[in-house]
């Protein structure tokens, strides 16, 4: 197997980043555990029609957000190109309310863009730096449909703290809890407080996958104690952080380092 991410140098208003990957016929590791990320996707199959076996999608699908761990089954020889969208990239690209597809996926035919995509990728054997960059300046160049305040400022806190509580990300912000949580839900699909715990357990995981002792990430991460810990992980990812490490379930270990490329 082998994995492709392609990252902008510059922040890009709709995109975080695209990914690559490509299994081999004889890739044994054909469902892949996937936890919440935070963002939609748009995901294109690359050659064969049909790749994932749980999905009836032919072509590729538009991917709201997940509040759940994923349990995906591919088909040998799978080929996938996604684009990882801003967390509120749904309603930013299709005016979808973002609510309406949590934990769903929907036909990239259903949507005139992501149609006219498809067909731009049908035929392409793999996916180049070029490639990236014409599907870029495709969705840098569509209408897009604007984005509160609130839901903007939010997202921007959170990547500066590692502050959990709500009330303590808004002070002195000026932003009424009841308005953000109103505006978030549409325009993210999540709450405030479901993102808040999947990005704080991106960053434990990551924790986790680099060896840190399980003590010192609970001390790390605020946690009353190992047990609080091992719920609030098994809440999100459906198995503790020992199953995860014990049966190799971690997405490094799930999909190998990939090869990175900037825009």
């Amino acid at each position: 197997m082998k994995a492709k991410i392609f990252r902008f140098s510059n922040p890009h208003p709709v995109i975080k980043e695209f990914w690559e990957i490509r299994a081999d016929d004889h890739d044994k590791m054909l469902t892949h555990f996937v936890p919440p990320m935070g963002c939609p996707e748009i995901v294109f199959y690359i050659g064969a029609r049909s790749q994932i076996k749980n999905t009836v999608v032919a072509d590729g699908f538009i991917k709201g957000q997940y509040n759940t761990l994923q349990s995906i089954k591919f088909h040998p020889g799978y080929h996938l190109f996604g684009i990882v969208l801003q967390p509120y990239g749904l309603k930013q690209l299709f005016n979808i309310p973002a609510n309406k597809l949590l934990n769903a996926v929907i036909d990239v035919k259903e949507h005139p863009l992501t149609a006219s995509l498809a067909e731009r990728l049908n035929g392409v054997a793999a996916i180049s730096p070029a490639i990236v960059q014409q599907v870029s300046t495709i969705l840098q160049a569509y209408p897009l449909q604007p984005v509160s305040h609130s839901t903007l400022t939010f997202l921007e806190l959170i990547r500066n703290t590692s502050e959990n509580k709500i009330g303590s990300i808004l002070k002195n912000t000026g932003i009424e809890l009841r308005t953000l949580q109103r505006k978030f839900k549409a325009e993210v699909g999540l709450t405030p407080k479901e993102f808040i715990r999947i990005v704080r357990m991106k960053r434990l995981e990551a924790d986790i996958s680099s060896g840190k002792n399980l003590l010192q990430i609970v001390a790390d991460f605020d946690f009353a104690d190992q047990s609080h810990l091992i719920k609030e992980f098994k809440d999100l990812r459906s198995f503790t952080p020992g199953e995860l490490i014990n049966k190799k379930l971690l997405l490094s270990d799930q999909f190998p380092v990939p090869d990175y490329f900037n825009l």
